[in-house]
């Protein structure tokens, strides 16, 4: 067992991308001890989180493999003393990846259960003063709302509550990120992350003050047909409103390298499903 891990504990420096590394992941699991339930892993990414790898995306987050192409690209674009949006922070595996780099964190979880873990997780790692915790889903206007847990396809995976699923529904609250933020923070951000499924053009119009600044903030975020369609919207929605919002932005493919996007907007449904990097050129 000790063997598997410390082998998968070596791919996300040499893997070129995430793609294929859950498959690699199940694979080892067959190998390992999994009846134990939830312990403690040290991420290679310099903390500790308590994860269970009978779960999506928790197997993945253990071995430092969950959407690897945008860790590294956080890693690198974060500096000490910049500010970055986790939208969608789930139980904090990109905040304390982005905390441990000496950014300041606004994390955005909406889930009470998941919003739960990642207290705990920053406590465990004393990154707590580099982080402030909003229990909001990010969306256009202020209000309550309903998000639904994942449904039977989703069983376990605890980043997959939307607000345009059909499971059971959670009262939450949402509000803009040009809200949320006091103005002082909101000059120092540098990157934002979105994932959200499907719910990202309505942040994309929480935020269109901080877009549409002067050198404006980097934007990652999800191209997924499946959770733009279940939100009813086209899966470049949200890429088009943000493009609105800045025209400077380009396009970027994230990958083993940024590949920049020429193609027509309309036609980013054709590259299947990835995470998109917006930056001002």
């Amino acid at each position: 067992m000790r063997i598997v891990e410390s082998c998968l504990m070596q791919l996300h420096r040499i893997a070129p991308t995430e793609r294929g590394m859950y498959r690699v992941v199940r694979i080892g699991r067959r190998f390992m001890a999994t009846d134990q339930g939830p312990r403690e892993f040290h991420v290679p990414w310099g903390y500790h989180m308590t994860l269970d790898l009978n779960t999506y995306p928790d197997c993945t987050m253990a071995f430092g493999l969950y959407e690897l192409s945008t860790a590294r690209l956080i890693k690198r674009r974060l500096r000490p003393g910049d500010h970055f949006v986790d939208g969608g922070a789930n139980i904090g595996y990109f905040t304390l990846l982005a905390a441990r780099r000496g950014a300041y964190v606004h994390a955005f979880e909406p889930m009470p259960a998941n919003r739960e873990r990642l207290i705990e997780h920053l406590k465990r790692n004393q990154l707590a003063d580099r982080v402030t915790v909003y229990p909001l889903a990010l969306t256009d206007r202020p209000g309550p709302l309903r998000i639904h847990e994942p449904g039977q396809d989703e069983q376990g995976n605890h980043g997959a509550a939307s607000l345009f699923g059909d499971g059971q529904a959670v009262d939450i609250e949402g509000g803009r990120l040009d809200d949320a933020l006091e103005a002082g923070d909101a000059a120092k951000v540098r990157l934002i992350k979105l994932d959200i499924e499907g719910a990202e053009p309505l942040a994309i119009a929480g935020m269109t003050q901080l877009l549409g600044r002067d050198n404006p903030p980097a934007l990652v975020g999800e191209l997924n047909a499946t959770t733009a369609s279940a939100a009813n919207m086209p899966v470049e929605a949200w890429v088009s409103r943000a493009l609105n919002c800045q025209p400077a932005y380009r396009v970027y493919d994230v990958g083993w390298r940024l590949k920049k996007i020429n193609s027509h907007i309309d036609n980013l449904g054709t590259i299947g499903q990835t995470n998109l990097l917006l930056q001002a050129r």
